[in-house]
């Protein structure tokens, strides 16, 4: 587990080298968002407080980010970089294939602690327009300790697959519509086919600053059974890039 550990903080501090290399400009953001949720199934909790920092260029992103929310909380590792000879420039538009890793991990005070492995493909089509389109999936790997079994067995492993489509639209005005479906979110990595669905709006001025609100159902077995509502997010988010 350390091992994996390292290799991701590895991949993510190779990525943002590579970036500035063949890139020369990193924009970076720091982001505070406060959501509220409805008090349904597993994740009884109101109001959940997140913060996330990052930096991006036109070769490689990295995500820093904390949740937290009454007695737990998540930390998350994202790291992503897109292949030299596998990035197509058009007129108009660019394709770009790349890899990535993330580290999830949970805790809920005096329950569980959970730790996410996941390795990614990446495939992204961005238009001159202010399209952008994106599909990511991949094999994850989960470990997860139960406080009141941990003495007997340790870890408990598991083994999934997960996608995920994102589709954002940024007009010349600064207004921004986002679009995503997947199998887990930042925060959230169920083992099951239990998806979210989100859309937002957002508005970006001209001095960094983003300002975005979206809303977003999470689903319980969606694909198998008829799918039953898990939660209902609201989420409001500041962004700022530098």
């Amino acid at each position: 587990m350390k091992r994996l550990t390292f290799a991701l903080l590895f991949l993510l501090a190779a990525s943002l080298s590579f970036a500035e290399f063949n890139d020369g400009k990193i924009t970076k953001f720091i982001e505070f968002d406060m959501t509220s949720s409805t008090n349904k199934g597993i994740e009884r909790h109101k109001t959940l407080y997140s913060g996330e920092v990052g930096l991006v260029s036109r070769w490689a992103e990295g995500l820093l980010g904390l949740q937290a929310y009454e007695n737990c909380f998540d930390f998350t590792v994202n790291a992503r970089g897109w292949l030299p000879f596998a990035s197509w420039n058009f007129e108009t538009a660019r394709i770009a294939i790349g890899l990535g890793g993330i580290y999830h991990y949970q805790r809920y005070k005096k329950i569980s602690s959970e730790h996410d492995f996941i390795f990614e493909t990446l495939f992204r089509y961005k238009s001159d327009s202010g399209t952008t389109v994106s599909f990511s999936g991949g094999y994850a790997g989960k470990a997860t300790q139960i406080d009141a079994l941990k003495d007997f067995v340790p870890y408990i492993y598991d083994k999934y697959f997960y996608a995920v489509m994102q589709v954002n639209k940024v007009w010349s005005n600064g207004m921004e519509l986002y679009l995503e479906h997947g199998l887990h979110d930042l925060y959230r990595y169920p083992l099951f086919a239990s998806p979210h669905y989100l859309v937002g709006l957002a508005y970006n001025f001209d001095f960094g600053l983003r300002i975005s609100s979206d809303v977003s159902v999470r689903i319980v077995d969606g694909y198998t059974t008829p799918p039953y509502i898990d939660s209902l997010l609201v989420k409001f988010a500041t962004r700022f890039s530098f």
